[in-house]
């Protein structure tokens, strides 16, 4: 039993060191290891303490406003339920586990709708950005091989509509369709272009006339580059249907290269392993072919090249050497493979190469004709502008369907059969259903080069296209897509997280400074201080020995609760954010904490007044005290569960650190006071009852009130 009390007392002992540690300023232990070390913990402050960052996001509410003054009443929707939504939404994600203290509230300006999300310096102001402005919505689509035809027709059809006059009013109001594109292009020569098909047609046109039918083409890549003098991708090319009109065409003055010539004539000399080397060649080895043409160039060089192309025709293995006497005319230095190319534009005159040049082919033996360097020349070309509205043509195959987040019930993170990382989807039993019916038409039908596919967007970007071949029911559904696993973990969070009801816009960013709040934090650190030392001396005054021990357990009620302010991880929302509102929680939680060590203090007095040991009083009074100490605390839990669902960010803040220190109070005043005096009571000098506020006086009073009581209660039983 006492070898169980000590181990008890050290383990006591250790949270003790430990938590005071970690809650001294790290300054107190200076520049060593130490206190390098806890320079990583500190206390995180909120924004009406230490100030922070306010965004401003205003809600764009335009299509539910259309919604409204469109026709049909049966469609308006609320657009305070929207912005109450929005604002709910951006709580979620900014603010997902309720304890970083960040105010999220509503806000009019004139007749707009504002979202102000008012963050502590600790928080990641770059990454709330991104969770405010993430799009999450997950869209479901069927590809439909017969679309883009029906889709050509009715793009012909608005091609004759338009007219040079009515043109920017077509654009203004064709440009709403975020699936069409205005796309203008300026200042291009005939060669500029990709598509050498378009490029006929537009050169071919008038200036200010429209092309004649819907072009098909692809458009080019938009690219900047950014401030670090890398390349920054706009758009990739797309593939797009057009209604394409030329709005400038003339003769502009160009300054072409014309890149370098040679002309050059040689003899082959090929072996059966080299590349195109006819099957009957007469070299029969690698050897034997480099044998012969080392003689050949020797016999050049000697008699000169007056007889090259006889040479060629008699003993060149390629195939039109009978003909051309080995003569390749003029060509480009890419046009050859790059040994031969090598040779022949490395010499600095015309004449026989004087070494024997091997490639994939065999071996040569070359004599450069000429040499034309490059030059430049202008030219008048035409250059023209032109305007398009694009229909993107890869989009215009699906049709978007009614399955989508709203049917989703759970994302969650898994593996597929070769170890990669999917997201997997689980529908409610409606979109089940419909994700059955949907894979249904997709298999019956036929797209070209097999069957159709179904297509998953999130936030407006495909993620995967995979074919269906049957239909499939259940409620689960997959998304594959080269992910990592952080990558496919991001994913399933913002798909769990939903979509917003409505846009937003950031339409301001401010820094809020912390004047007010620094006063305020030495204002309450002052009061904290003075009234946990004015408990402290009440204490000791009306339980003396027993006061010592709940000062010391308060003490380490302070320590401990300033390391969980300073170490809860983010696994579990952390960090929690000290705020004016958490402070006054704080606060509660002490009185809690005294009130529980005073009910057990009551209560081992009577014990002792009863005439028990030191021991049993001690063990009596902490049993017979818990139940009300664990009765009134759950209810003050419950409250906080309730103002922690509830509430706001400021009584939310309030709620976490009241829960965390009422935690805190039950275990402080029944294990560590408990253990203390059990330690005590292992020393003489403290086995004293008046060292625990009862006199022997007292405990004689209480004997002889007891034994006439029972005595009494015996006469009354043996009357009867």
């Amino acid at each position: 039993m006492k070898k169980q009390i000590i181990n008890r007392f050290l383990f006591v002992v250790g949270i003790a060191v430990v938590s005071i540690t970690l809650a001294l300023p790290a300054s107190t232990f200076g520049d060593n290891f130490i206190g390098q070390k806890l320079q990583a913990f500190k206390v995180t402050l909120g924004l009406d303490l230490a100030g922070g960052t306010e965004l401003d996001y205003r809600i764009d509410l335009s299509d539910a406003i259309e919604q409204n003054n469109d026709d049909d009443p049966s469609n308006n929707v609320s657009l305070d339920f929207i912005s109450e939504s929005v604002r709910d939404a951006l709580e979620a994600r900014v603010n997902p586990a309720g304890v970083g203290e960040i105010i999220i509230k509503r806000s009019q300006v004139d007749t707009e709708e504002h979202i102000i999300i008012q963050m502590p310096p600790s928080s990641n102001v770059d990454k709330a950005k991104a969770d405010a402005e993430q799009d999450n919505r997950l869209e479901f689509y069927e590809e439909d091989p017969g679309r883009v035809n029906l889709k050509k027709v009715e793009i012909a059809g608005e091609l004759d509509k338009v007219t040079t006059w009515n043109w920017q009013k077509q654009v203004d109001a064709l440009s709403l369709d975020e699936n069409i594109d205005f796309i203008l292009t300026e200042n291009r020569f005939k060669d500029d272009l990709n598509d050498p098909a378009l490029a006929d047609k537009l050169f071919a046109a008038s200036q200010g006339t429209f092309l004649s039918e819907v072009v098909e083409t692809t458009t080019e890549a938009e690219y900047t580059i950014g401030e670090d003098g890398n390349l920054v991708i706009k758009s990739f090319p797309k593939n797009v249907l057009a209604i394409v009109k030329v709005t400038e065409k003339k003769k502009e003055a160009r300054e072409k290269t014309i890149p370098a010539k040679a002309g050059a004539r040689h003899i082959l000399f090929a072996y059966p392993e080299a590349n195109r080397a006819p099957e009957d060649v007469r070299y029969e080895s690698k050897e034997m072919a480099l044998e012969e043409a080392e003689k050949m160039l020797a016999k050049l060089q000697e008699e000169g090249v007056d007889n090259f192309s006889e040479l060629a025709k008699e003993f060149s293995t390629e195939g039109a050497a009978q003909q051309t006497g080995g003569d390749l005319g003029e060509f480009e230095k890419e046009r050859m493979v790059p040994e031969f190319s090598e040779a022949v534009f490395g010499m600095e005159e015309p004449g026989l190469v004087g070494e024997i040049v091997e490639s994939s082919f065999g071996f040569h033996v070359i004599e450069v004709l000429k040499q034309i360097p490059e030059a430049t020349e202008t030219t008048y070309e035409d250059q023209i502008s032109y305007e398009m509205l694009a229909w993107n043509k890869d989009d215009l195959q699906w049709i978007e369907t009614e399955l989508g987040g709203a049917q989703l019930e759970n994302a969650t993170v898994g593996y597929d059969e070769i170890g990669q990382p999917v997201v997997n989807l689980l529908f409610d039993a409606e979109g089940g259903d419909m994700f059955a019916e949907l894979t249904e038409n997709v298999a019956a039908k036929k797209c070209e080069g097999g069957p159709c596919r179904l297509g998953i967007k999130v936030g407006g970007r495909w993620i995967t296209q995979p074919t269906v071949r049957e239909k499939i029911v259940g409620r689960t559904s997959q998304i594959s897509g080269n992910f990592t696993f952080d990558s496919a973990r991001d994913l399933s969070d913002g798909l769990n997280l939903g979509a917003i009801d409505a846009p937003i816009i950031l339409s301001g960013q401010t820094t809020i400074t912390p004047e007010l709040g620094h006063e305020q934090l030495d204002k309450s650190l002052k009061a904290g201080i003075f009234g946990f030392i004015a408990i402290m001396i009440f204490l000791i005054g009306m339980y003396r020995f027993m006061g010592i021990i709940a000062a010391v357990s308060l003490t380490l009620y302070g320590s401990i609760f300033v390391t969980l302010l300073k170490i809860w991880p983010e696994s579990f929302g952390g960090p929690i954010v000290l705020t004016l509102a958490g402070i006054a929680g704080i606060v509660l939680s002490v009185g809690l904490a005294v009130d529980g060590n005073i009910l057990i203090f009551e209560r081992l007095k009577e014990e002792l007044k009863r005439g028990r040991s030191l021991e049993q009083a001690v063990d009596l009074g902490f049993e017979r005290a818990w139940t009300a100490i664990r009765d009134s605390n759950l209810t003050t839990l419950l409250t906080c569960l309730i103002l922690f669902s509830f509430g706001s960010s400021v009584i939310k803040g309030f709620a976490i650190t009241l829960i965390v220190g009422t935690l805190l109070s039950m275990f402080t005043a029944i294990t560590i006071s408990r253990n203390l005096l059990r330690f005590t009571l292992l020393f003489k000098q403290f086995r004293k009852t008046a060292l625990f506020g009862v006199k022997g006086a007292d405990v004689a009073n209480t004997k002889n009130a007891v034994g006439a009581s029972i005595r009494k209660r015996e006469k009354n039983k043996n009357d009867q």
